[in-house]
């Protein structure tokens, strides 16, 4: 387990591309990567996530999600790290009591993780992740992972742990069409720009939870003319109508504090949006950000 390595993330902001870490050398992609590669990147993987259950951060965690995901307790299971990854085995991580009812019918999209194999900040987002999925019971081959800085190394255990490599850079307008999870912290104010445009609608918004910067603190750093220029439909939701979005804040952790800063769990309750007048939903035209300086995303030069 890599139980020294949360000293040594320094401070970032919240919406950069994480950086390389550690002095850690960049794989060489020339060559296939091997078995003996792949089996090291998942135990690493695998303590980081032992690190991060048996810490006080997971645990505050817990609530806050369970209220926001209106989800009852049932019983636990326990986890054995030296069973293996594979994809069809049942992977309990979570070891004591308070394990929650199953959403096992949900999606689950994740962008913006970074090269994990390189970065701290990315493999505790990657173990947070799985903790999360076998939390609230989302199976991983229902779980779909996006990053264009992905190596293949990287997308060689992201598969082995049962995700779903998407290979198209959607530039975050994934169409929702039943309950779906995103989770994409640190990610460019674009990409959560596009997710809300590509579902503007009472019905999709309330099918998402995004998990990622906290809409209010983009509102609040943001000057408010280029938020209502350049992202519109954040502005919709955070400024014009308070009641679209339901935002709960991550508990503050100092030993995390650079990997989960910024963080929220937004929810858009289907009741609230009901009553909105029909004026908020009208003049949903995609983005273009051609006056935007800074866009915070790689865009897919074959859109």
């Amino acid at each position: 387990m890599e139980s020294n390595e949360w000293q040594m993330v320094k401070k970032k902001k919240s919406a950069r591309r994480k950086d390389v870490l550690n002095n850690e050398k960049p794989p060489d992609l020339s060559h296939c990567e091997s078995e003996n590669d792949c089996k090291n990147l998942t135990q690493r993987i695998f303590g980081t996530i032992e690190n991060i259950k048996t810490s006080e951060f997971w645990n505050s965690c817990q609530k806050p999600l369970k209220q926001c995901l209106h989800i009852h307790e049932t019983a636990a299971k326990d986890w054995d790290p030296c069973k293996g990854v594979g994809a069809d085995q049942c992977f309990d991580i979570i070891s004591k009591e308070g394990h929650f009812r199953s959403l096992s019918s949900c999606d689950c999209v994740c962008y913006g993780l970074g090269n994990f194999s390189l970065c701290v900040t990315s493999r505790c987002q990657l173990a947070f992740l799985l903790l999360f999925l076998e939390l609230f019971k989302i199976p991983r081959c229902q779980s779909f992972v996006f990053d264009p800085i992905f190596s293949p190394l990287e997308i060689s255990v992201l598969r082995e742990l049962g995700f779903n490599v998407l290979l198209e850079n959607e530039e975050g307008k994934h169409i929702v069409d039943k309950s779906t999870v995103f989770y994409m912290l640190h990610c460019g104010k674009a990409l959560y720009n596009n997710l809300l445009w590509r579902n503007w609608s009472a019905k999709s918004l309330s099918e998402m939870i995004i998990i990622g910067n906290s809409f209010k603190g983009i509102e609040e750093r943001l000057l408010s003319r280029i938020l209502q220029r350049d992202y519109v439909y954040i502005h919709k939701v955070r400024t014009l109508s308070l009641q679209a979005v339901e935002e709960t804040p991550f508990p503050e952790n100092s030993q995390y504090s650079d990997v989960f800063n910024d963080t929220s769990v937004h929810r858009f309750p289907a009741q609230k949006l009901r009553t909105l007048a029909n004026e908020f939903w009208e003049c949903a035209e995609e983005p273009c950000y051609q006056e935007c300086e800074d866009l915070e995303i790689i865009r897919n030069q074959n859109r």
